[in-house]
Protein backbone atom coordinates (compact mmCIF):
# COMPACT_ATOMS: atom_id res chain seq x y z
CA UNK A 1 0.00 0.00 0.00
CA UNK A 2 1.10 3.25 -1.14
CA UNK A 3 1.72 5.94 1.47
CA UNK A 4 0.09 9.08 0.81
CA UNK A 5 2.62 12.62 1.97
CA UNK A 6 1.11 16.05 1.18
CA UNK A 7 4.11 18.38 -1.16
CA UNK A 8 4.33 20.77 1.86
CA UNK A 9 6.18 23.70 -0.83
CA UNK A 10 2.75 23.61 -2.31
CA UNK A 11 0.96 23.78 0.45
CA UNK A 12 2.30 27.15 1.64
CA UNK A 13 2.96 28.08 -1.58
CA UNK A 14 -0.72 27.93 -2.66
CA UNK A 15 -1.83 29.74 0.56
CA UNK A 16 0.60 32.45 -0.04
CA UNK A 17 -0.94 33.05 -3.23
CA UNK A 18 -4.27 33.21 -1.97
CA UNK A 19 -3.49 35.36 0.34
CA UNK A 20 -2.06 37.82 -1.71
CA UNK A 21 -4.99 37.63 -3.97
CA UNK A 22 -7.55 38.13 -0.16
CA UNK A 23 -5.62 40.96 0.40
CA UNK A 24 -6.42 43.15 -3.15
CA UNK A 25 -9.48 41.57 -2.43
CA UNK A 26 -9.59 43.25 1.00
CA UNK A 27 -8.39 46.32 -0.06
CA UNK A 28 -10.99 46.67 -3.05
CA UNK A 29 -13.66 46.23 -0.53
CA UNK A 30 -12.46 48.93 2.01
CA UNK A 31 -12.22 51.22 -0.96
CA UNK A 32 -15.72 50.19 -2.16
CA UNK A 33 -17.20 50.83 1.79
CA UNK A 34 -15.79 54.24 2.15
CA UNK A 35 -18.55 56.88 2.89
CA UNK A 36 -18.65 59.35 0.53
CA UNK A 37 -17.01 62.59 2.68
CA UNK A 38 -14.54 60.61 4.08
CA UNK A 39 -11.50 61.71 4.62
CA UNK A 40 -8.20 59.44 5.54
CA UNK A 41 -8.30 60.00 9.24
CA UNK A 42 -10.78 57.94 11.50
CA UNK A 43 -13.48 59.92 12.71
CA UNK A 44 -15.11 59.58 15.87
CA UNK A 45 -19.42 59.28 15.69
CA UNK A 46 -21.00 60.18 18.90
CA UNK A 47 -22.44 56.73 18.75
CA UNK A 48 -19.17 55.59 19.68
CA UNK A 49 -18.53 53.77 16.27
CA UNK A 50 -16.02 55.07 14.05
CA UNK A 51 -17.04 55.78 10.64
CA UNK A 52 -13.84 55.13 8.96
CA UNK A 53 -13.01 51.93 7.21
CA UNK A 54 -9.84 50.98 7.78
CA UNK A 55 -8.09 49.09 4.64
CA UNK A 56 -5.34 47.63 7.56
CA UNK A 57 -7.89 45.51 8.47
CA UNK A 58 -9.84 44.64 5.65
CA UNK A 59 -6.47 43.79 3.82
CA UNK A 60 -4.98 41.65 7.12
CA UNK A 61 -8.62 39.69 7.27
CA UNK A 62 -9.00 38.64 3.55
CA UNK A 63 -5.00 37.61 3.66
CA UNK A 64 -5.54 35.68 6.87
CA UNK A 65 -8.65 33.94 4.87
CA UNK A 66 -7.04 33.82 1.62
CA UNK A 67 -3.75 31.53 2.90
CA UNK A 68 -6.37 29.42 5.16
CA UNK A 69 -8.22 28.79 2.07
CA UNK A 70 -5.59 28.58 0.04
CA UNK A 71 -3.73 25.95 1.99
CA UNK A 72 -6.89 23.86 2.66
CA UNK A 73 -7.77 23.96 -1.00
CA UNK A 74 -4.23 22.67 -2.13
CA UNK A 75 -4.09 19.78 0.56
CA UNK A 76 -7.60 18.47 -0.49
CA UNK A 77 -6.42 18.73 -4.52
CA UNK A 78 -2.92 16.71 -3.20
CA UNK A 79 -5.16 14.34 -1.23
CA UNK A 80 -7.02 12.16 -4.20
CA UNK A 81 -9.16 9.42 -3.26
CA UNK A 82 -7.67 5.74 -3.66
CA UNK A 83 -8.72 3.53 -6.65
CA UNK A 84 -9.87 0.55 -5.44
Amino acid sequence: MEEKTINLKLVIFSGLMMALIGSVIGLAAAEMSKSRYQCCNFTKVDKGYSSAKAPRTYATVGAIMGFVIGSIQETVRSLKPEDE
